[in-house]
């Protein structure tokens, strides 16, 4: 699985499990509040002891809050809280049948925790699933509410070929659909990835307890990001993801957005 191999990579560079709460505030202070902080990445954020207290902080400082969860890990004192805030998104990719998502996670917690965010209602909530919902929860969620998902990327040919083959490599000038060279990962230890698709640590721009957020974008190897999509020679992770692709003309320029 994907989630494994970025255990394998980070954990020689960091015993850290959790990004601590003191160390988000560090790192949120490089960051100027006009930038949105997405609470997603390479696990569920709600396995993190302290996720809502991050959501509040970050939210008072002013950022726009995006949120990407199954809800494993939340309870009910979670949805209290999180009624009090807005959202620029708040996604819930909703578990299914088991022919993508590990099934065993509908218990009586995730059940009562998605009903009581059900009646929530929640204005900037969408609850979205790949394949057939789990039958515990087809009467919970109203079907208006509910958006069916084409099939998942492979990762960069990370997920199990059986479900989604992966791409042939791209070459030459490409382009990031999603724009995601300007959506970077936080990591336990402060630092920074390229984007979610990097399990591999392959593209770590620099660290945030120690690095300012638009120096992020002009270090040699974010440059050298930018050369590679331009068709320059060299490893590039984005050749195989399904989020690029081909660009005849133009180029990639630099940016200035992160987390």
């Amino acid at each position: 699985m994907s989630e494994d191999k970025f255990a394998e990579r980070q954990r020689p560079v960091s015993q850290a499990k959790h990004l601590g709460l003191q160390d988000l505030k560090r790192c949120l202070a490089r960051v100027p509040a006009v930038i949105d902080i997405g609470f997603a990445g390479y696990s569920e954020p709600w396995l993190h002891p302290e996720c809502t207290t991050m959501f509040e902080y970050a939210y008072k400082r002013g950022h726009g809050i995006r949120i990407f969860t199954t809800l494993v890990g939340m309870n009910r004192s979670d949805v209290r809280r999180l009624q009090m805030l807005q959202f620029k998104s708040f996604v819930v990719h909703v578990l299914d049948d088991g022919t993508y998502m590990n099934s065993r996670l509908v218990g009586k917690t995730y059940l009562n925790v998605l009903r009581r965010l059900v009646e929530a209602n929640i204005p900037s909530i969408r609850y979205v699933v790949l394949g057939k919902v789990h039958p515990k929860l087809a009467d919970i969620i109203p079907a208006k509410q509910l958006t069916r998902l084409r099939p998942l990327t492979s990762r960069r040919g990370r997920t199990d070929p059986s479900i989604i083959k992966p791409r042939r490599p791209l070459v030459g000038t490409l382009t990031c659909i999603g724009e995601r060279q300007n959506r970077n990962v936080l990591l336990p230890n402060g630092d920074i990835s390229l984007c979610g698709m990097d399990f591999e640590r392959h593209h770590v721009l620099g660290n945030f307890l120690r690095d300012e957020s638009e120096d992020l974008f002009e270090t040699p190897i974010f440059r050298e990001i930018i050369d590679r999509m331009n068709g320059m020679d060299g490893f590039l992770l984005c050749r195989r993801c399904e989020y690029a692709k081909p660009q005849s003309s133009g180029g990639m320029t630099g940016a200035g957005h992160a987390v």
